[in-house]
């Protein structure tokens, strides 16, 4: 069989595809993955056959992307919530129109896909509709494992990831002295006072290190968010979004102030909270799953 997915250019959205992309090929089926020429180098990392489209306009209006499903003629179109014209590509060639749901997406009443598949598991998400739940995968494109992780921990370890450079010096503040090892990849701010447990490494990649960690800190970062609660990590957002503070809400993480950072790893309520998510997530549909129900 042929499917066709329509990935925008965002590499959060295309990883939160790939899954779904591996599953279908696993089971025999033939897949590529259509976006802007800007985003084929990116499509090409996970593996996928692409289809370079001139503009991202292209995945908003139906003309490019249906001109393709019409040559090629893909019995399925997959294609992210920010890719309409997927559905439309669907319906020209008169293929089953799937549309895939992320962390920053909320289901629609008004959707005309056939399909709609949520990777946020229900009891992160206000309202479901008539969405299907597939289990969230967690990918970040290729990583190699750094040299310095093959050697065991010490003490607990904490994955820090921030791309606001203002928050470096008050969380620094707050877990100076805490009873855990703080790792992250980031140049901090000149000037910034470094506390003796905090680790600086030339590469944390998330999808080798987050079995390791108890805990993770980020500044709202979606994938991060639901990559910790597939793991089963207490969390601390220290910007709040739609998602962190729906992890918030069921217990398994904090937002607000990095004063909420030095107790992350000890608050046993947490850690259930955090534990009882991952288990939510791991009883979901696996893509695999999916793809047989997809393809009968």
């Amino acid at each position: 069989m042929r499917v066709l997915m329509a990935a925008p250019s965002s590499p959060a959205r295309l990883h939160n595809l790939a899954p779904l992309a591996w599953a279908l090929r696993t089971a025999g089926h033939e897949v590529k993955i259509a976006g802007s020429s800007s985003f084929v180098e990116e499509i090409l990392r996970t593996s996928c056959v692409a289809v370079e489209l001139e503009s991202e306009a292209a995945l908003a209006e139906s003309g490019a992307l249906t001109e393709f499903a019409e040559l090629w003629r893909p019995q399925v179109v997959v294609s992210d919530a920010l890719a309409p014209a997927g559905t439309a590509a669907a319906r020209a060639v008169g293929a089953v129109a799937v549309r895939v749901l992320g962390a920053l997406d909320e289901p629609d009443a008004d959707d005309t896909a056939d399909v709609t598949l949520d990777t946020v598991p229900p009891s992160l998400r206000n309202g479901s509709g008539s969405v299907r739940a597939m289990r969230h995968v967690p990918y970040f494109g290729p990583v190699v494992v750094p040299n310095w992780l093959r050697r065991k921990a010490r003490r607990a370890r904490v994955l820090l990831s921030l791309t606001d450079e203002t928050l470096f010096a008050p969380l620094f503040d707050a877990v100076a002295g805490a009873d855990f090892e703080l790792v992250c990849a980031a140049r901090v701010p000149a000037g910034v006072t470094l506390p003796a447990n905090v680790r600086l490494v030339d590469s944390a990649p998330p999808a080798a290190l987050l079995s390791t960690c108890a805990a993770v800190i980020h500044d709202g970062d979606a994938a991060l968010a639901l990559a910790a609660a597939a793991n089963g990590l207490p969390q601390l957002s220290l910007a709040e979004s739609a998602i962190t503070a729906r992890v918030a809400a069921v217990g398994a993480g904090k937002t607000g102030s990095a004063e909420g950072a030095r107790t992350l790893t000890a608050d046993e309520e947490l850690g259930r909270a955090a534990k009882a998510l991952r288990e939510e997530i791991a009883a979901l549909p696996a893509p695999r799953t999916v793809v047989a129900e997809l393809t009968r």
